[in-house]
């Protein structure tokens, strides 16, 4: 199916009934692979093939078919690495409050503008790395490679905090994950720090998360729009054991 309007809109409604199947806990395998078949069809570096893998990823890490599912998110590294190539090309939209002030933008600003925005557009593409970074640092933590996990761990965190901010549900869920192998590898005194921020995320009332998607207004599909659904919908996963 060559890329279209429907193919987009397809594509972020399977994803997003994905999204919110795994937040239920129901089996979320057949949307997310519908997803990536159709995305198929998008340029090997769109954001949206890297959040496919990283789906397709996760199904398999859900059936614990644990080398498969480590494949796949080696892949879903690699094309969260291309993405730039992708925003390097992608529509930048400038608002204005007048025609006057969009000229004056365009005659004189605009390689600044479009250097910043395409800065903050990688910034905001780091999110979706982070979240498959968490989720093989995950994988090899819960197979007992906690060593090469830690590391993961932690640049995932500081990418996903700095991408979409210190108060976003997955920043607490990687945290969480952070300041469990800590424990567990007898340093529970680092663990401590990550631990307590997650509890923090949890309680804030206005921390953000896959809502914080469709609270924006889109009027239409624009290249943002594809960037911000690939990100909020790419899934951290937190490890699944009680929280005292």
């Amino acid at each position: 199916m060559p890329p279209c309007l429907l193919v987009d809109c397809l594509w972020e409604h399977f994803a997003e009934e994905a999204s919110e199947a795994l937040e239920r806990g129901a089996d979320a395998d057949a949307l997310w692979r519908t997803g990536a078949t159709l995305s198929e069809s998008f340029a090997a570096s769109d954001p949206r093939r890297a959040a496919s893998l990283h789906c397709l990823a996760a199904a398999a890490r859900a059936a614990d078919d644990f080398s498969e599912a480590e494949t796949l998110y080696r892949q879903a590294l690699a094309a969260w690495e291309c993405v730039p190539e992708w925003i390097s090309a992608m529509r930048i939209e400038f608002t204005a409050r007048s025609a006057s002030m969009h000229i004056r933008l365009e005659m004189k600003r605009r390689d600044e503008l479009l250097a910043l925005k395409r800065h903050i557009n990688n910034t905001l593409a780091e999110g979706g790395l982070a979240a498959t970074l968490n989720n093989l640092a995950e994988l090899l933590h819960a197979t007992g490679r906690k060593g090469e996990a830690e590391p993961l761990y932690r640049r995932a965190l500081d990418l996903r905090a700095k991408a979409l901010g210190h108060r976003e549900a997955g920043v607490g869920w990687i945290c969480d994950n952070l300041a469990d192998l800590l424990e567990e590898i007898g340093r529970s005194d680092e663990g401590s720090e990550p631990r307590t921020r997650a509890r923090r995320i949890e309680a804030d009332p206005f921390r953000v998360g896959r809502a914080g998607f469709r609270a924006q207004t889109w009027i239409k599909m624009t290249d943002i729009r594809k960037l911000t659904a690939a990100v909020y919908l790419t899934p951290v996963r937190r490890r699944a054991i009680p929280r005292s």
